[in-house]
């Protein structure tokens, strides 16, 4: 017995201990208090050697805190519970499963002085995650599944995010009708692709006094979706690459909403029911195209030998169907109580997805059948280098690269036919050690001012008339410039030798793709290089919108860079200032751990409006898929 404080006295960490036998053992404790608080806490530790290790623990307090009969007094019931599981990879090759939990009640940590070890950390955390993994490769690696149970709580707002389950199934890119006793060039149907994936997810978010009552397990979302994506690349005529694909999409739900509006004395308010049954929503969408190259070069006499010029024009035809239309099923008329329709500004039906706010999302309403079309320029010059003396040595230099015009002709919207048209492009000067990129949208149609009836505010509006009636080729509505300056040459170089591989691919990426490596090329911190063992840089930033009269201007300059810790350690910085603001702007840091066919990365944003950090395990992949799954700078989400 040892007293803590003044009539207070306890009994800590009597126990027992118990050996189960050579690869288990375990031990219960307790901790007394002599004004009736308690804790009891069972532990229990297992390895077995080159095959896995790990252990879990049950904790559970009783406190007391204040005097009896008084109004600061207060009883609380809390407990913990952690496991941790780690498995060798050659114990069972081909599969992997892994454990780091950490639940139980918010309140735990600060009632119990973190199970009595007074640890800071512990005491003032505002989070606890959890999540259990399993994966295993099927089909000599060309199928691989993955699934995970995880829960995000945040302690200090109560708010509990349970997935339970979460699964994939992918399947390796395939062709079904070549032949592996195949003599000679493939033909024509032997070069059709085809891909499967299913993703699989059951999502729980409540607060945690609430999270297994009957009303919110009602509210639990789930879904699986299927993708099967098939493609073909040809060459035609020599000097033209043909490429199509069809992609098919098939979402199965558990739960569907209907929306109506109820007539209450505060006037009409939006109701919302949850129907419980099974639904599929699926969609697909066709798209068929041609690209070429053309080149141009001029030669010079001089220190400058030639400039060349490589055009790139592609030009696609692309369909999705109108999934809103009533014969699929999946979107609704929105009515009143009565029943009389909800009826739009322009007078027409409003309807709504009956899969809305779905966990995989819903298919698209508004029919589209057009024509995509996409310039991509690269211009470089050719200079006789001054330190050869033979006369024959050259240096090529970047003058521009990815330089790309693309947009859409949609032939049966109703108004609007012509998408806004994008475009970006780079350069890198000074020996590639200041990098310059951009990015913007023109849009070709015109707008209107107006003021709703009985209010004097001015507002805006697009109209379907195209700007160059008015004497303007198209408004430039979006653009987008940054600088970054590079002390070690060799990561700006490396990060160019990146852009320009995910180059190659453009003409085969969909629009919203292109997009992406738009983004992507104006954020420094998109690569990682372990083989640059440091890099300090600086950039800046400029961003201007203007969709109708008023334009926006933000510019910021940032320090950004990383170094290694060790050959698989890596640290990645980032900061800087808002001119705009006046003051810092978002800081971040990332560390990234390569893991041979694996990359772990954490990212913790230690102040600010998006203060948070982030864990995240990935699969190695190639460059494309690098575009289709970096999403390194995403924005944070606290837990």
């Amino acid at each position: 017995m040892e007293r803590i404080s003044a009539g207070v006295f306890f009994m800590r960490d009597a126990g027992y201990y118990i050996g189960i036998n050579d690869y288990w053992d375990a031990e219960l404790r307790g901790n007394l208090y002599s004004k009736g608080s308690w804790e009891a806490n069972a532990r229990v530790r297992y390895k077995k050697n080159y095959k896995y290790d790990g252990g879990f623990s049950l904790r559970y307090a009783y406190t007391k805190n204040g005097e009896e009969n008084t109004p600061g007094f207060s009883r609380a019931k809390d407990f913990n519970i952690t496991w941790n599981h780690s498995q060798r990879q050659e114990a069972n090759p081909g599969t992997t499963f892994s454990a780091s939990v950490n639940a139980g009640t918010g309140s735990y940590f600060s009632n119990t002085a973190a199970g009595g070890s007074y640890d800071y950390n512990q005491i003032t955390r505002n989070n606890m995650s959890s999540s259990i993994a399993y994966g295993k490769t099927f089909a000599d690696g060309k199928v691989n599944f993955t699934s995970s149970l995880s829960h995000r709580q945040d302690i200090s707002t109560g708010a509990v995010n349970l997935e339970l389950p979460t699964f994939n199934l992918n399947v390796a890119t395939f062709n079904p009708f070549d032949s592996k006793d195949r003599v000679g060039e493939q033909k024509w149907y032997q070069r059709i692709t085809m891909g499967y994936s299913m993703q699989g997810k059951n999502s729980i978010n409540a607060v945690d006094s609430l999270l297994f009552t009957k009303e919110t397990l009602k509210k639990m979302q789930n879904g699986i979706q299927h993708n099967i994506p098939i493609s073909m690349s040809l060459n035609v005529a020599k000097y033209f690459q043909f490429n199509t694909s069809v992609n098919y999409t098939e979402r199965w739900y558990f739960q569907s909403i209907r929306k109506f509006y109820d007539n209450t004395p505060q006037g009409y308010e939006e109701v919302t029911d949850t129907v419980q049954g099974f639904n599929r929503a699926y969609d697909y969408s066709f798209s068929s195209g041609f690209s070429t190259k053309v080149y141009g070069q001029k030669n010079f006499k001089g220190k400058l030998a030639a400039i060349r010029h490589v055009i790139t024009p592609s030009i696609n035809f692309n369909y999705r169907p109108d999934f809103s239309e009533s014969k699929y099923g999946f979107y609704r008329e929105q009515r009143y109580a009565d029943g009389t329709p909800v009826l739009d500004n322009q007078g027409r039906i409003q309807k709504y997805s009956i899969f809305q706010n779905a966990i995989y999302g819903t298919p698209s309403a508004g029919r589209s059948m057009g024509i995509g079309f996409s310039v991509d320029n690269n211009i470089e010059a050719k200079v006789r280098s001054e330190d050869d003396t033979t006369g024959t040595g050259f240096k090529k230099i970047r003058i521009l690269q990815g330089l790309t015009f693309s947009g859409n002709y949609n032939f049966v919207a109703d108004s609007f036919k012509l998408s806004n048209i994008s475009f970006s492009g780079r350069t890198a000067l000074f020996d590639d050690k200041l990098g310059l990129n951009f990015n913007g949208s023109f849009d070709p149609y015109r707008y209107e001012t107006y003021t709703t009836p009985g209010s004097s505010t001015v507002s805006y509006r697009r109209i379907n008339e195209y700007a160059i009636k008015g004497g303007q080729l198209a408004r430039l509505t979006q653009f987008g410039l940054s600088m970054d300056f590079s002390f070690n040459p060799a990561a700006a170089k490396s990060r160019n030798n990146n852009l320009d591989e995910m180059n190659k691919n453009k003409t085969n990426m969909t629009p919203e793709q292109q997009q992406e490596l738009a983004r992507i090329s104006s954020d420094p911190n998109a690569f990682v290089d372990f083989n640059i063992p440091w890099n300090i840089a600086a950039s800046f930033s400029f961003q201007y919108s203007k969709p109708f009269a008023e334009s926006r201007i933000t510019s910021t300059i940032n320090l950004h860079g990383d170094f290694s810790i060790t050959p698989k350690w890596k640290v990645q910085y980032n900061t800087g200032y808002d001119f705009q603001m006046k003051k810092l702007a978002l800081t971040q840091f990332n560390i990234y751990r390569d893991l041979h066919c694996w990359d772990m990365s954490f990212g913790w944003v230690p102040f600010g409006t998006y203060r948070s950090y982030t864990f995240n395990i990935r699969v190695k992949a190639s460059i494309l898929q690098d575009l289709k799954l970096t999403k390194r700078n995403d924005y944070y989400n606290s837990f």
